[in-house]
């Protein structure tokens, strides 16, 4: 094994620019310690993924296939012990190692400088420019995570009158929509989720037992869902000072009512890019609870420096590991309509929803109270947060190419030159808090809510109601489920099968433009709203 660390190799693509916004205020004490998440290469390289995998593979397949070489590890180890750093943990299946240093440690193995930085959203440690690796570990090391913490996660602020509107619980119940309610509005397969799992990223905020018991009384869930939090990098899972409790407990209260048996486990990490990447690690490896559906509500543009390259590469990787390990991602298409909250002139998709292997999930309205009526787009206000406003997220990502099964649809982007990308969403559901809010219950009190964010785990609930079905027939679960939505079906598509068609709304939010939505697939509600006994019933007749 060679531990030469005299000499140093840059890591292709590790460039990191300024962020937006941010001031240095100063370098970072050379005692301060640190963790960090080294990525290391496969022992063989996942072969593309342009469908839905034929087999689900088992957790010991994917590691023995296509995780890391322990030989690989050793040699991180070994080699950034000559450092100082300390190893804290290994796994071959996510290919990480965890370890611990100072930041001299830490800037000597990397040859770098880490600065402390102001930014509006929160101060955080950084750097900019390329980082290097020991000459003996180029080729090895794919990615650092954790040198730099600036937030990498956002989901949207409770407008004025939804905070300001809380009501006592009779009037709540009857004002504001549950999620078995939304269930009963797109005909979800009966069921209530037992024997399934569902998993929930969270990266900010907590779980508090007593809210969710209430919200089960207001709901008449007769019996409290079992809850598992889960922290997966030290973050608190009963934080409120951040004020994101609402947001969790949104999240859990959705899946609750809409699948009451199921076991809900809730990971919790840090808002920075490597809190992002061991929530997601931590679904892949966690065989004990081994969830089958994942319900994310946050994200951030794509493209607008906030994420690293290198981190969505190592993002899409873990999502590709998790469709060949059967299980569904669902991730939030954003609550600002085509400019992702970015007001620099161009559309933006929010990532993780603009990766091809997660379900994208948009938003809508149902404008009668009593939901009698069809669903329309979601757009309120300027269709901004910030503004009091909202509207669903969906466009063309400026990153990620169209793959094979979205090639029939040509949505072109409003940027001018830009390429023909993954197309999002994929279908939508309720995300209006004003004319259709959810019933959520936090802080002692009910209030409404709504979003991307609600339509997310609701949707979840709906896979997890399929596959509770699917199991109970002898069948397999659906995983990776995005591309059989686009395949041909019955002289029509799954997606259209299964969906009602959303043909009402837009999102421009952006001074390039927005989306429209109309009949057949759009940017806006994808192949919109679900209609659960049909889609099961198309999905069983092609997988």
């Amino acid at each position: 094994m060679n531990t030469d660390i005299s000499s140093f190799a840059v890591v292709e693509g590790s460039q990191r620019h300024a962020i937006p916004g941010a001031r240095a205020l100063g370098r970072v004490s050379p005692h301060t310690p640190i963790e960090i998440t080294v990525k290391i290469r496969r022992k063989e390289e996942l072969p593309p993924l342009n469908g839905r995998p034929s087999e689900i593979i088992s957790r010991d397949q994917l590691a023995g296939t296509y995780g890391a070489r322990q030989q690989d590890v050793d040699a991180v180890v070994k080699v950034l012990a000559g450092f100082g750093l300390e190893s804290i943990g290994s796994d071959l299946l996510t290919r990480s190692v965890d370890l611990k240093g100072s930041v001299a440690d830490i800037e000597r193995a990397f040859q770098i400088h880490l600065f402390n930085y102001s930014h509006p959203d929160g101060n955080f440690r950084g750097y900019v420019g390329q980082y290097q690796v020991p000459s003996a570990l180029h080729g090895v090391i794919e990615h650092v995570l954790g040198l730099d913490t600036h937030r990498v996660a956002r989901r949207r602020k409770i407008p004025i009158q939804a905070s300001l509107g809380a009501l006592d619980a009779s009037a709540a119940v009857s004002s504001y929509f549950t999620g078995a309610q939304l269930a009963n509005h797109y005909h979800y397969p009966p069921g209530d989720g037992g024997g399934e799992t569902v998993a929930i990223l969270e990266f900010g905020g907590g779980y508090f037992p007593s809210d969710l018991e209430q919200f089960c009384n207001l709901a008449n869930i007769t019996k409290v869902p079992t809850v598992k939090p889960i922290s997966v990098d030290g973050t608190s899972t009963s934080s409120t000072a951040d004020g994101a409790e609402g947001e969790v407990m949104l999240d859990i209260e959705v899946v609750a009512s809409a699948c009451p048996a199921s076991t809900i486990v809730v990971y919790f990490a840090k808002f920075t890019e490597r809190g992002w990447v061991k929530a997601l690690d931590a679904v892949a490896k966690d065989a004990q609870n081994d969830p089958k559906v994942v319900s994310i509500s946050w994200g951030y543009a794509e493209d607008v420096l906030i994420w690293h390259p290198l981190t969505m590469k190592q993002v899409n990787q873990t999502l590709m590991d998790v469709a060949k390990l059967g299980i569904t991602v669902c991730v939030a298409a954003g609550d600002d309509g085509s400019s992702d909250g970015v007001l620099d002139g161009p559309a933006h998709a929010d990532f993780p929803s603009s990766s091809p292997y997660v379900l994208s999930v948009g938003g809508t309205t149902i404008p009668a109270a009593n939901l009698s009526s069809q669903d329309i787009g979601w757009f309120e206000g300027d269709g901004l947060r910030n503004d009091n406003g909202g509207s669903t997220g969906g466009g063309v990502s400026a990153v990620f190419n169209k793959l094979p099964w979205q090639s029939a649809y040509h949505i072109p982007s409003v940027n001018p030159g830009a390429i023909a990308g993954r197309i999002l969403p994929d279908l939508a559901a309720n995300a209006d808090w004003t004319a259709s809010p959810y019933l959520l219950f936090v802080d002692g009190q009910p209030q409404p809510n709504g979003g991307t964010s609600a339509a997310t785990p609701l949707i979840a609930s709906l896979i997890t109601r399929i596959n509770a079905t699917r199991r109970a027939a002898g069948k397999t679960v659906i995983g990776y489920v995005t591309p059989v939505l686009y395949q041909t079906y019955n002289g029509s598509t799954v997606g259209a099968a299964g969906c009602t068609d959303v043909t009402t709304g837009q999102n421009n939010t952006a001074k390039a433009g927005g989306y429209s939505a109309g009949p057949g697939y759009d940017a806006v509600s994808g192949w919109g709203t679900p209609n659960g006994v049909a889609l099961l019933n198309a999905l069983n007749a092609v997988i």
